[in-house]
């Protein structure tokens, strides 16, 4: 299968979206599959918020943009594309409620023959079909499709309620928001309105939960967030309004 497939020149894909942010997100895998990093540059460090699925390596993609400042890896959650390239960092930061998923994450495979038995009905869930080989090429050559597994990483900080992330000339503010996982966390720059937001809300996909009432709680929260821009855990950027909107929408569907 690794012959069968490209050796491809870049893996992750970046777009600057202002604001001192890129988005970095992976070219070669299937779309059930994509996921944003988001990484903010600061004064004395930077922050890199999600680490994709670890297929192919974050680090060499995030250095040019670190420029040799250290960096801070937040997961938003533990869920496996948003933690996957998070060993990756020295500085490895989660809620304490998502540590043991971020430790042993979901176990995704590249081979549909090899998924785990209830992988097949994620990928229905979100309407997407479940293709043979989940990557396009490969990020190296040898690399072996067959046998890659979601990497873990052990956090070296947890993350609470009311935590700043300081980079020197900007502060984020974590803010826990459970219930598409246990350990959900935002990240709000109140300086700029900026909302790193995980799977907690985005646009254009379904939504999913593990507690919906806690769900709906953290959704209900987030609606009072003084968002100008929220940057998502998949997707793309969106403002205030539609922040608003879309939180409306969700809730509608959990309380008529």
């Amino acid at each position: 299968m690794t012959m069968e497939l490209p050796v491809a020149e870049q893996w992750f894909e970046r777009e600057d979206v202002g604001a001192g942010v890129t988005r970095l997100f992976e070219r070669h895998v299937d779309p059930f599959l994509v996921s944003n990093v988001w990484h903010v540059r600061g004064r004395a460090a930077d922050l890199v918020v999600d680490s994709a699925n670890g297929i192919g390596p974050l680090r060499p993609a995030i250095a040019p943009l670190a420029g040799g400042r250290p960096v801070i890896a937040v997961a938003t959650h533990g869920d496996f594309d948003h933690v996957g390239g998070l060993h990756e960092f020295e500085d490895r930061r989660v809620h304490a409620e998502d540590a043991a998923m971020t430790r042993s994450p979901y176990p995704m495979r590249l081979l549909r023959k090899d998924l785990p038995e209830d992988a097949e009905d994620m990928f229905r869930y979100y309407g997407f079909a479940v293709p043979e080989v989940l990557i396009s090429a490969v990020p190296s050559a040898g690399f072996d499709v067959g046998s890659w597994v979601t990497p873990g990483a052990e956090p070296t900080g947890l993350l609470r309620e009311g935590d700043a992330v300081d980079l020197g000339d900007r502060s984020f503010t974590v803010l826990h928001t459970p219930g598409h996982t246990a350990g959900s966390v935002c990240l709000f720059e109140e300086a700029t309105g900026l909302l790193f937001s995980g799977d907690a809300i985005y646009v254009d996909d379904r939504l999913s939960w593990d507690d919906e009432g806690r769900f709906v709680a953290s959704l209900r929260r987030l609606r009072e967030v003084p968002a100008t821009r929220v940057l998502a855990g998949h997707g793309r950027v969106f403002g205030g309004d539609e922040l608003v909107a879309a939180i409306d929408a969700e809730l509608a569907r959990h309380e008529p």
